[in-house]
């Protein structure tokens, strides 16, 4: 770059350029008088005092760098909290209508509803057809009789009589067809009628593999209620149960034993007491979850142990004797008649359960219960026609709400089950402890929350109200993995038994539970296959009985309504007017926006006193994000983490931090605890003094590099000091 040297007059300015070395002059032209008052001279005074505030910024960030970076701050903080003020107060007023809740004006639906189509359906019941009809013993049709199992369904019409001549069989059919009773009863009609009558000596006869715990306990059930045979021993293994107790239950001989993939291979491979040579039945039951569960190689390894223990109880040492060759004793035992039928059953058929029956059966029988015209499409969704599909487009921030809502018009009604699934364990516990404590219960004065403006809402303090009642006559369970096992049970067979309840839990329900009375399902968060759609709504509307299924999606998400629609599944928009009136008359409010924001103001202030549930909010918001990032490629069009606002996302969970401060939170970066004060009578520090000093790392001898190799390794003897008489 060319330097300059200046040398200034009044007049004039002169410089030389060192570069080429000619000194050259610069007329300047005098100040003239200006007039204060003229615009032009004002614009010019504004222009320096904004460039000397400039340059005097400068300074301090160079002089003082941290104080001009804390001004800073709280500049852009104030700046923040008044524009959230101003957002909120349009709310109150309904000048910003498109965050109206229940707005008919602004929803932005570009998705076509009004189309209309024949779905799917597959007839549940036959014509008619009895149990008595089936050459079953008469104490198993008495059973079923006294369980109100009369009529047939198709599924177990077409299947029963196949299972009964001992085939294999591959049987597809929907979601709460009845499919247990297509080999619950040929299994025990086949061991009622074996003579001599069955002993715990001679072992397990039958195995029936489930892929949730649940499921195992429900399948035990209903082997329980038909099975009034005292000697026909039924049980059941599966994890978080104790091994020791199902040992014994082994050792004293089981007959009929039903559990989950990775306890029964345990128990297969490391307990002598597992009797499997005299397994005649072996039944998969929703293959389909098996392996989407990861399962497959469970299962695999579990068919292989049970060909095994066929082959070792056909082997004959003394063939070797007999002068065979051991070549001509392995061919025989390669072809050893493992004489074991099997039974595979599903709601849908993959490419993965095709080839799962292949591999552990041959010469199968393939039962499809759907037997329509050949040219509907047979990856549409089957779903029954006696449950009502709908939807509920809302906008992001009055997600919980929303659902708060739809759970209050639930616990109206009389006699209703109503299950709410959501994507991780953590959305779950953080709901659930959200609505047992806050919504379940609400204060007795809530006419305090109305009294002037709803701005003053944020003097009011929840420690204020006098007391809270039970406001809401319904029972709140939950449901995921993560419980143990006792809790899992206790919560499952709860929910079956009570008369009102609702239950928030994972997709550990998704499949195969058979809940009585569960009329209403609603996904709070979307599924991430078809089939996982799909057994979701299964839970309702079983055996010809009536549901309804809703499932909440926001304006970015609205497209699944179409991709519904291309699988033959027909959505209806939900009455939102049943919502306005049930919350208008839970917050005891004339004005449903004003409600709205009353009841999200209670869920945000419940997060800022209890620092417990604001910790469990985060670690949902954390885990929802990566469940919604993690969506399959098909669906990533629909649920797509870039196109939505996820500071949206972090108000439906009640929090009031940006999602960045929520993370923080997550990885321990920053923990919203108070400080520990010390007791100044005890210590004269304060409490940002540090109370330890790190103490200096203690260097480690190495024996190996101290330690001669001729050395015998004991200790050298200390030498003893020469005492000086002299001293």
């Amino acid at each position: 770059m060319t330097s300059f040297e200046f040398k200034w007059t009044k007049t004039k300015k002169s410089y030389t350029s060192k570069d080429s070395g000619t000194k050259k002059t610069k007329i300047l032209k005098e100040k003239e008088p200006r007039d204060k008052n003229d615009p032009k001279e004002v614009k010019k005074k504004s222009s320096k005092l904004q460039n000397k505030t400039e340059v005097t910024f400068s300074k301090i960030k160079t002089t003082d760098n941290q104080s001009f970076i804390r001004r800073k701050r709280k500049k852009e903080k104030t700046k923040v909290l008044q524009n959230e003020r101003n957002v909120q107060s349009e709310l109150v007023k309904g000048h910003s209508m498109q965050h109206s809740m229940f707005s008919e004006k602004y929803k932005n639906i570009h998705v076509n509803t009004k189309i209309r189509g024949a779905s799917v359906v597959e007839k549940v019941f036959s014509a008619g057809k009895k149990f008595n009809d089936l050459p079953l013993h008469k104490y198993l049709i008495s059973n079923l009789e006294k369980n109100n199992f009369n009529i047939l369904t198709n599924v177990q019409e077409k299947s029963i009589p196949s299972v009964l001549q001992g085939k294999n069989c591959l049987i597809k059919s929907q979601t709460g067809s009845g499919k247990t009773l297509t080999y619950a009863v040929p299994i025990l009609n086949s061991l009622v009628n074996k003579t001599p009558k069955l002993q715990r000596t001679d072992g397990i006869q039958a195995i029936i593999v489930v892929p949730t715990r649940e499921l195992a306990l429900q399948t035990h059930e209903l082997f329980g209620k038909i099975n009034t045979f005292q000697w026909i021993i039924v049980g059941h293994l599966c994890g978080g149960e104790n091994r020791k107790t199902e040992k014994d239950k082994l050792r004293r001989g089981l007959h009929i034993l039903i559990g989950t993939p990775g306890r029964l291979l345990d128990h297969i491979l490391h307990t002598s007491a597992f009797n499997g040579k005299n397994i005649s039945c072996l039944v998969l039951d929703e293959a389909d979850r098996l392996l989407d569960m990861g399962f497959k190689k469970d299962v695999v390894r579990l068919v292989e142990e049970l060909d095994r223990f066929k082959t070792n109880s056909s082997y004959d040492p003394l063939a070797l004797l007999k002068g065979k060759k051991p070549e001509e004793v392995e061919t025989d035992l390669a072809n050893v008649d493992i004489n074991r039928q099997t039974l595979l059953v599903s709601a849908t058929l993959s490419k993965g359960v095709a080839e799962l029956a292949d591999f552990t059966m041959k010469d199968h029988v393939y039962i499809d219960a759907f037997d329509e015209s050949e040219t509907i499409n047979p990856d549409h969704m089957v779903i029954p026609n006696t449950v009502k599909q709908e939807f509920i487009l809302t906008f992001i921030k009055h997600r919980l709400v929303t659902l708060s809502v739809l759970l209050i018009s639930k616990a109206k009604c009389s006699n209703s089950k109503t299950i709410v699934f959501m994507a991780t364990t953590q959305m779950v516990d953080f709901h659930y402890d959200l609505f047992s404590h806050y919504l379940l219960k609400m204060p007795k004065n809530k006419g305090k929350l109305k009294v002037g403006d709803v701005l003053l809402l944020d003097e009011i303090d929840i420690e204020d109200f006098e007391g809270e009642d039970q406001v809401l006559d319904i029972e709140l369970f939950k449901l995921h993995g993560n419980m143990s096992q006792q809790e899992r049970k206790t919560v499952f067979s709860d929910f079956r038994k009570t008369k009102k309840g609702i239950l928030i839990c994972t997709d550990v329900a998704a499949r195969g539970i058979d809940v009585p009375e569960a009329d209403c399902i609603i996904q709070y968060t979307g599924p991430q296959s078809d089939e996982d759609y799909l057994h979701r709504v299964g839970r309702t509307g079983r055996a010809g009985k009536s549901g309804s299924a809703i499932i909440f999606l926001t304006h970015e998400e609205q497209d699944y309504i179409t991709r519904l629609q291309e699988q033959k599944v027909f959505l209806k928009e939900y009455d939102k007017s049943i919502l306005t009136n049930n919350l208008k008359d839970f917050m005891e409010e004339t004005d449903e926006n004003k409600a709205t924001v009353l009841l999200q103001k209670r869920f945000e202030s419940a997060l800022l006193k209890d620092k417990e549930l604001h910790k469990k909010a985060c670690f949902a918001y954390s885990s929802w994000s990566r469940f919604y990032s993690a969506f399959p490629v098909k669906m990533k069009p629909i649920f797509d983490l870039k196109k939505i606002n996820i500071g949206h996302y972090v108000t439906s969970f009640g929090l009031q931090d940006s999602p960045t401060i929520v993370a923080k939170i997550v990885r321990g970066q920053a923990k919203k605890v108070d400080p520990k004060h010390l007791n100044k009578k005890l210590a004269n520090h304060e409490d940002n003094v540090e109370l330890r000093t790190k103490r200096p790392k203690r260097p480690i001898k190495s024996l190996s590099l101290t330690t001669s190799e001729y050395s015998s390794g004991f200790e050298p003897a200390k030498k003893k000091k020469k005492k000086n008489f002299n001293d």
